[in-house]
């Protein structure tokens, strides 16, 4: 005989009750369990879920993340986002935060700028008058032709936006500049992303590998980015594999979150961390534990450099029909120098030698790798100690796990770059990797992860059209105007003055909160806006630029947005975007602006596009090889799509390290040795460590030999190292004003964080009113104590707007002095100055 197992809880229930048990059920309670017909409270639930549909979107800010939320819409209102776990790499799934999750709290944000307005009162004081579309697009246009007849069409200045973050909505901004003639700014490296050491040692912008790849290493070194709060959707990547043994080391000045989740946390004293990696070599070449077969085929090692002037040794200087452009090596086996032969392993990785010249005179030449190993002596563990504060121990230790791990990882992030000298610190990084032969394989590499800029497809058909009639290259395209200089001015040193500097009239905030978010506010509001006629500022919610533009123009959120494509470094995939919701208010679609714009201007016919499904056709089928086989009806059934690549998971220079091709320099290699004039002017044609620029109390950037013989006379009256930091709680200023976000940010508004020690020098508890100021501006907030915080630093995360600051601005206490390494060639967002806003000093007293 069975019984179910309702029976037989009834039937222990009744003996229960039958021997007047404690706890035991009368008949009332019996009654509950008797089985019912009717469950009318069960249709209540279904009219929760009905009529709902599900919407994949993308959300869109520059995180990195590039994260999809299933959007749940009901009656035409979002109910509530899900992750949807679809990524076809699994390890890539869940994908989200906070942020993402409470992105529709910004579409109904009570801040949401409704319909156009026009600013009739001072800027900032929040005097507007509602006028129609019609009207503020005519306005525009008849102060555009304005100012362009005055002063030039390229002095109407459009700030760009990072375009990765939504290929046809950002890259429309690129077109509109372009069809008209406008100039337009530059943004990677003006935020400070751009690791300029990419560049200079391999002519590429930017390379890393995608985040799987982690699980790929043997040791990992997470050098100046604090992936545990700024990209918490990958960070899993590192807890994983450390779970399987794998060590992870974090080298900051600052006890963070990832400080909080790896192995060993090395605190090194602010800027000084080019002088740690080049410890680190020093340590690598006396113990033997270099990769010379990596050296000599693939890096400037065994190409020649002449010890008169420092630069290489080429064709031409051996013969008068000698190639200006072949550089030279030394064979050994045949004695004497010869045309470098990229992946030879003849040609000799060290040594001097007198070569003859074509004029018969001789000049001592060296290997590049012997140079570099006679400026690794002044880098032994005592004496980069001495510079960082890191143990000669630690450094000795821990550069011989990292050699000895194959592969090794080097995961670097945008705290490396924002320093006068970050480029320097990126090299001497670049070079630990070379030398131990972890450049170019799965699991190793130094990857910075620096802002959303990889679009993985080619968008030069899209941003700039080519003309009609005109030859085949012929294109329309923007003027250049790097963002350093607009708000800096123009330097002595600048690449092509002539041709590119003027002063900007007008500014188009395409994207990105420039009035409110930007480095160096300072500079910006007391010298650059009152020379501005026209600021434009388009913008989903009333941002710090919105207040203080003339025209303010209502723009869909990403919900609103009907479709985009998305691609980010973090991941290999591009993604479908699509919005579900329709226009809120008189919100409109940026290229629908943009076209609108055109029509009163005239070009039209040039930019063509006024939906996004239209720009995604193009973007698809013009490409290149990334994407072939990709088109939009596909992306509309698969919704995301491994693009294609060489590796999986992706890995840089993979080809190049296997012989298959040649670096994009113009050696063909990895250039670890530079001879253009200025490096050697600077004396920088190695990677060296150089003192910061301003956060110093040595001589400022001199090397440390000099440096430390000096006493940097700025530190005497501003003793604390200054920085602002990426949270965990915004992306930049977006979702600064979300009450959900705010709850969880401390108190909800700027905090200055202070170690104990410094505070109590300067009469300061926690909940005072502080101010941090220097020779530039100055910001007022209350004080937060912190043992994290390093003694003589200062420490407070941005992205606030003006009103939720109590007095000044924590960008104005920030200069970013132009570096005139960054200016030797001037490719937009590819090689150009770039920001250096940790480099700062400040004092703080109570308020």
């Amino acid at each position: 005989m069975s019984i179910s197992r309702r029976e037989f809880i009834k039937g222990s229930l009744s003996v229960a009750a039958a021997a007047g048990l404690p706890f035991s059920l009368g008949r009332p309670a019996f009654a509950a369990l008797a089985e019912r017909k009717d469950r009318p409270w069960e249709a209540g639930y279904r009219n929760l879920f009905q009529g709902e549909r599900t919407v994949r979107s993308i959300n869109m800010p520059n995180c990195t993340g590039s994260c999809a939320w299933n959007v749940i819409i009901k009656d035409g209102i979002v109910k509530r986002v899900e992750q949807p776990l679809d990524y076809p790499d699994d390890e890539y799934n869940p994908r989200g935060c906070m942020k993402g999750a409470t992105y529709h709290r910004r579409v109904y944000s009570p801040n949401r700028v409704k319909f156009p307005m026009k600013r009739v009162g001072p800027g900032g004081a929040g005097q507007w008058k509602r006028i129609s579309w019609d009207e503020a697009l005519d306005f525009i246009a008849s102060e555009i032709k304005r100012i362009a007849a005055k002063y030039g069409q390229n002095t109407i200045w459009i700030y760009p936006p990072v375009p990765a973050t939504g290929i046809a909505k950002q890259g429309a901004g690129f077109r509109f500049a372009s069809v008209n003639g406008f100039g337009i700014g530059t943004f990677y490296n003006w935020y400070g992303d751009l690791p300029l050491a990419h560049p200079i040692t391999w002519n590429v912008q930017t390379e890393e590998h995608e985040f799987k790849d982690v699980l790929n290493t043997k040791y990992a070194i997470i050098w100046g980015s604090d992936v545990a709060q700024t990209r918490m959707p990958d960070a899993h990547f590192f807890t994983d594999v450390r779970a399987k043994g794998v060590k992870l080391v974090y080298i900051a000045p600052y006890y963070d979150p990832t400080a909080s989740i790896v192995d060993e946390w090395v605190r090194v004293r602010p800027g000084t961390d080019g002088a740690l990696a080049l410890g680190f070599c020093h340590v690598v070449v006396k113990r033997g534990l270099t990769d010379e077969a990596h050296l000599r085929r693939t890096t400037s090692g065994p190409l020649l450099v002449r010890n008169d002037n420092g630069k290489y040794l080429k064709a031409a200087d051996l013969a008068a029909d000698g190639d200006a452009k072949a550089f030279m090596a030394y064979d050994s086996q045949e004695g004497k120098a010869v045309p470098d032969a990229y992946f030879s392993d003849k040609l000799a990785l060290t040594g001097t030698w007198d070569i003859t010249l074509k004029d018969g005179k001789k000049v001592s030449c060296s290997t590049a790798h012997t140079l570099l190993l006679k400026k690794l002596e002044d880098y032994d563990p005592k004496t980069v100690s001495e510079i960082t504060g890191v143990p000669a121990k630690d450094i000795e230790r821990i550069a011989v796990e990292y050699a000895s791990a194959k592969p090794a990882s080097i995961w670097a992030g945008t705290g490396i770059n924002h320093w006068y000298h970050g480029d320097l610190i990126g090299r001497a990084t670049i070079e630990l990797a070379c030398l131990t032969g972890n450049v170019g394989v799965q699991g190793g590499g130094v990857s910075p992860w620096a802002g959303q800029y990889l679009m993985r497809l080619n968008p030069t058909d899209y941003f700039f059209p080519k003309k009609e009639g005109g030859k085949p290259d012929e294109r329309y395209r923007a003027v250049p105007l790097d963002t350093a200089y607009v708000v800096n001015g123009p330097t002595d040193t600048m690449f092509n003055k002539a041709g590119l500097w003027r002063q900007i009239r007008c500014i188009w905030a395409a994207g990105g909160n420039l009035l409110g978010e930007a480095s160096d506010q300072s500079n910006l509001t007391r010298k650059v806006l009152p020379q501005i006629e026209l600021i434009v500022s388009p913008e989903i919610e009333m941002s710090t630029t919105a207040q203080l533009a003339d025209i303010v123009l209502p723009v869909v959120s990403w919900f609103e947005l009907p479709y985009d494509i998305a691609t980010t470094p973090a991941h290999p995939y591009i993604q479908l975007h699509e919005g579900g919701l329709e226009p809120m208010f008189e919100a409109k679609t940026d290229i629908w602006i943009y076209y609108e714009m055109c029509k009163r201007l005239g070009t039209e016919d040039r930019f063509k596009f006024n939906r996004p499904e239209q720009a995604i056709e193009l973007l698809l089928e013009t490409g290149g090889p990334q994407v072939k086989g990709i088109t939009f009806e596909r992306l509309k059934k698969e919704r995301t799509i491994r693009v294609n690549l060489p590796s999986s998971p992706y890995a840089s220079f993979t080809e190049e390290i296997e012989g298959k091709k040649k670096f994009k320099t113009a050696s063909g290699r990895q250039e670890l040795y530079k001879d253009e004039d200025r490096f050697i002017q600077f004396g920088e044609q190695l990677p060296v460590h150089k003192e910061p620029h301003v956060a110093t109390p040595y001589g400022p950037s001199k090397v440390w030999k000099e440096a430390k013989k000096e006493r940097n006379p700025l530190y005497e009256k501003y003793p604390m190292v200054y920085h602002c930091r990426h949270t965990r709680w915004s992306v930049h200023s977006s979702w600064r004003t979300t009450t959900d976000i705010l709850k969880l940010d401390d108190i909800g508004q700027p905090l200055l964080e202070l170690n104990p020690v410094d505070a109590l020098k300067r009469g300061l508890v926690a909940g005072d009113w502080a101010t941090a100021y220097n020779q530039h501006g100055y910001v007022k907030a209350k004080v937060k104590l912190r043992e994290s915080v390093p003694p003589g630093a200062v420490l407070i995360y941005f992205g606030w707007q003006r009103e939720q600051i109590r007095e000044g601005h924590w960008n104005a206490l920030t200069h970013n002095d132009i570096n005139p390494i960054h200016e030797i060639y001037f490719i937009p967002n590819v090689w150009g100055p770039v920001s250096g806003h940790f480099d700062q000093l400040c004092e703080v007293k109570k308020s």
